[in-house]
């Protein structure tokens, strides 16, 4: 019996843990904003082809950054953009990679690029935006 009750408070502490991360999460987005289109894509480093971000319309993003002998992976993440510090990230709750937008995303000879802690990062996917749907974020 007492272990029932232990296990019931043990999920309901961890239901609110969650809850609490989800609101501090969302918390935070107060001074980023949701990723502007010009980002949505799959763009790929130019000198080191295996490291790629992937930024879906709907904010979702995933990347492979390959340093050397190291990989870092982020699958299910979300991407936001500071406007203050121009800093990119793709975070899966706090963890994550994030980038200086050294350069925002335009267009060159060689296509849509966009520059990140000085590597130069190329589109090579575009997405396009749901139908009938509004982009993410408040509209006034």
């Amino acid at each position: 019996m007492a272990f029932g009750i232990a296990a019931i408070v043990a999920i309901v502490l961890v239901v609110v843990a969650a809850q609490h991360i989800s609101t501090a999460v969302r918390t935070d987005e107060g001074h980023n904003s949701v990723i502007g289109s010009a980002y949505v894509g799959d763009w790929q480093d130019v000198n080191n082809p295996a490291s790629v971000i992937q930024i879906l319309p709907n904010g979702s993003a995933s990347c492979q950054i390959v340093h050397g002998a190291s990989h870092y992976t982020v699958n299910g993440g979300q991407a936001t953009f500071d406007k203050q510090t121009k800093r990119l990230a793709i975070k899966f709750f706090f963890f994550g990679p994030s980038w200086h937008v050294d350069e925002s995303p335009h267009q060159t000879a060689d296509g849509l690029v966009m520059k990140l802690d000085g590597q130069t990062f190329r589109k090579f996917r575009s997405y396009p935006s749901p139908s009938g749907s509004q982009p993410p974020g408040v509209s006034i």
